[in-house]
């Protein structure tokens, strides 16, 4: 049975429609990969703006590639606590992803405790973290980022579809 209009999100309609516990399934499933426009929990209209400047222009200088830049994790969600971070990710293709994991790889001595590490949260996770895309980017991420939020920044590349590739997601572009 097809929804109606403004009742394919609404948990009761999910629980009606498939049953209790799957309706709950339904509705976490939907909140998870829907995109959030709304303002982080931490952060006021201006900040969002000032910080998300910030992150356009650390994509730009630091030379990475075109992809959907945002924010996620619990200031999105709205679950943060005192201390949390705020997540931002460039998510990028298969492809893309690849290439700048090889890139971040070839700084890495192979057989080191740095490159294994890397390349477990390259395969497991499909993310790159700031570290992993060299002091440069970290600097310019400290820079351009840290000084627009009172919050500490975690900057990841992710695979499109990789474990880490949760929504909601606040677009920053």
């Amino acid at each position: 049975m097809p929804a109606r209009p403004g009742q394919a999100s609404s948990p009761d309609w999910a629980a009606k429609q498939y049953g209790e516990p799957a309706g709950q399934v339904a509705a976490q499933r939907a909140a998870r990969s829907s995109t959030v426009l709304g303002i982080p929990q931490g952060f006021t209209a201006r900040q969002l703006a000032r910080f998300a400047r910030g992150a356009r222009q650390l994509q730009r200088q630091a030379g990475l590639p075109d992809g959907d830049l945002v924010v996620h994790g619990s200031r999105v969600r709205g679950t943060a606590r005192t201390g949390s971070d705020i997540d931002v990710a460039l998510r990028v293709n298969d492809r893309t992803f690849f290439e700048l994991s090889e890139k971040a790889l070839a700084r890495a001595r192979p057989g080191t405790k740095l490159r294994d590490s890397m390349i477990r949260r390259i395969n497991g996770n499909g993310q790159l973290s700031s570290f992993d895309l060299g002091s440069d980017f970290h600097r310019r991420r400290r820079d351009l980022l840290d000084a627009e939020t009172p919050h500490k920044v975690q900057f990841s590349v992710l695979r499109i579809g990789g474990k880490l590739d949760t929504g909601p997601f606040r677009p920053l572009g």
